[in-house]
């Protein structure tokens, strides 16, 4: 082989080789786009998650200038994110968790403006761990107890997203009332994924001895909540009961 060949093998190679570090770096860099809403707003973010900061931008859509970013993620999925203007100033911070790997969601509130909070929930484009948006999605809604067809005094409501990835995320809130005026009143919420099993959906959220658990079954405007574990909040709080489907999915605002 001549030298010219041997030299051009070795450049070829060695494009090569660079190409695969960098493709390699970028996908160590956890560099990600998120697109979502604070409020009625739509935005679109861009977060690198290192080991010791989560840091980025973000925009709003009808404005369209970039917004700094920057905070931390803990071992429990939760993060924060300050938001800063140009002159350095913090100005907001969102406060969340990851619902998956490739969906975040908590609260937006504002520095300046009296402590303003809004919902906020973003995913990632190309995320298997994200609300499906099919057209025909059976599943996906908020769904509110009825008793004998009329929504139940002890009210529990749920919030269901089809996810491309093939499972059911829940999220909801139910209360036991025994007597309003005297306060005797319990509460629960809870948030995590059902798996299909034979025609029905197994729910979980948590693990160990407060883990919550039951089965859901969907029907035509409807689903079906039996096998409430009673591990999904205070004394007499349950999930069980049947549910009509009332509005669109949304996220349940925590303490």
């Amino acid at each position: 082989m001549s030298r010219k060949m041997i030299r051009s093998s070795l450049l070829c190679a060695m494009i090569i080789t660079f190409a695969a570090s960098a493709h390699a770096a970028s996908a160590q860099s956890g560099k990600r786009e998120f697109v979502g809403t604070i409020g009625a707003s739509k935005i679109r973010m861009k977060l690198v998650n290192t080991p010791d900061e989560f840091l980025g931008s973000y925009l709003y859509e009808r404005v369209g200038e970039d917004i700094r970013l920057a905070g931390a993620v803990s071992g429990d999925h939760t993060f924060y994110l300050n938001e800063f203007d140009v002159n350095g100033k913090a100005t907001a911070k969102f406060e969340g968790r990851f619902v998956t790997d490739d969906w975040i969601e908590g609260t937006w509130s504002s520095a300046t403006t009296g402590k303003k909070e809004l919902l906020f929930s973003a995913w990632v484009l190309d995320g298997k761990g994200i609300p499906a948006a099919d057209p025909n999605d059976q599943f996906s809604g908020e769904y509110r107890r009825v008793d004998q067809g009329r929504f139940d005094k002890d009210t529990a409501t749920l919030s269901v997203w089809l996810l491309k990835d093939g499972r059911i995320r829940v999220s909801g809130d139910s209360t036991w009332i025994g007597n309003a005026k005297t306060g005797n009143v319990n509460v629960g919420g809870t948030d995590g994924m059902a798996g299909a099993q034979g025609g029905k959906w197994l729910f979980k959220s948590g693990d160990g001895e407060d883990d919550c658990r039951f089965t859901m079954r969907f029907s035509a405007g409807g689903l079906t909540v039996t096998d409430d574990n009673a591990r999904c909040g205070g004394l007499n709080v349950s999930f069980d009961g049947t549910y009509r489907k009332t509005n669109p999915p949304k996220p349940r605002k925590r303490a």
